[in-house]
């Protein structure tokens, strides 16, 4: 099991003109994959945090995300992997939301992430910059609303950064049943009451890290990169635990995964086994969209 233990304090202050744009103000989730017959266990800790501000015009988020990756190598391997058990990624984000008109709105946003396994502190080869430029467009009514957004982004998501086209489609059918369908997310969720929910859920996840130190593979290849990137397929129960928070319990099955090292020049200098398996993730979230709905009846 992992050996790190994180605890973390959270006093935010929340407006209540940014709540109606977006209620998810802090997460913290933990994941672990310990089950498989390839090369590693993997398990990660995810926080999230955003501090909102009001402007005359539109709404400035700032964004905070940590993430800690710990993988732990089942086989022997002809190098040592003694700088390949944790991967660090810091980021800062900055986006701008404006409403052109009751329907439309743009957004832009910038951050700046470190991403790496920090064995000698941070260098600019641990800077990964990422930005993106979104349009949304507000349909249905009242009680069945509907969100279609796209756009494009320059991202590390699918591992090596990169410009992705973005586009999401969301739609609430019934009181009881909402869905999602695009790029790079897809569910489904079913409301059974106030307090429970499920949904199904088909996402990316995974890192892109640059290594402080080489790590020599073989006399001939040095690895400076490392690329991990897995595709899972989840089912997740929710429950409010009061108005503002929620806990979550998530079991799924990663259906794709790769684990790379690389050189350089971006070449695949070794790949571990990384077959598929299942994991396993628990995590809360401060969140207003629960005592927003009871406002709003």
């Amino acid at each position: 099991m992992p050996k790190h233990i994180i605890i973390i304090l959270v006093l935010c202050f929340v407006t209540k003109s940014y709540s109606q744009i977006d209620p998810s103000l802090f997460s913290m989730d933990y994941t672990l994959a310990p089950l498989g017959d390839d090369d590693f266990d993997f398990y990660k800790t995810s926080i999230n945090f955003k501090v909102p501000i009001k402007l005359k015009k539109g709404v400035l988020v700032n964004s905070v995300k940590a993430v800690f990756f710990e993988l732990q190598y089942h086989n022997n391997h002809s190098f040592t992997t003694d700088d390949l058990n944790n991967f660090y990624n810091f980021n800062y984000g900055l986006m701008y939301s404006y409403p052109i008109n009751k329907k439309w709105n743009i957004s832009a946003k910038a951050g700046i992430s470190a991403v790496s396994n920090f064995t000698s502190g941070l260098n600019s080869d641990d800077l990964l910059f990422n930005s993106g430029v979104f349009m949304a467009k507000k349909g249905g009514t009242i009680k069945k609303p509907s969100l279609l957004m796209f756009g494009l982004g320059y991202t590390a998501i699918s591992g090596k950064p990169r410009v992705l086209p973005f586009i999401n489609y969301t739609k609430k059918v019934s009181p009881k049943f909402s869905f999602g369908v695009g790029f790079p997310n897809l569910f489904a969720r079913y409301r059974m009451n106030d307090k429970n929910s499920l949904k199904t859920s088909l996402s990316m996840d995974g890192f892109y890290s640059n290594l402080s130190n080489s790590v020599a593979v073989d006399a001939f290849n040095k690895a400076e990169k490392a690329l991990f990137r897995t595709i899972m397929l989840a089912i997740e129960y929710q429950y409010w635990m009061s108005d503002f928070w929620a806990i979550t319990f998530k079991t799924g099955y990663s259906v794709y995964s790769i684990y790379e090292l690389e050189d350089a020049n971006n070449n695949t200098v070794y790949e571990f086994d990384a077959t598929s398996k299942p994991y396993f993730s628990t995590g809360v979230k401060f969140n207003l969209s629960k005592k927003i709905n009871k406002n709003r009846k």
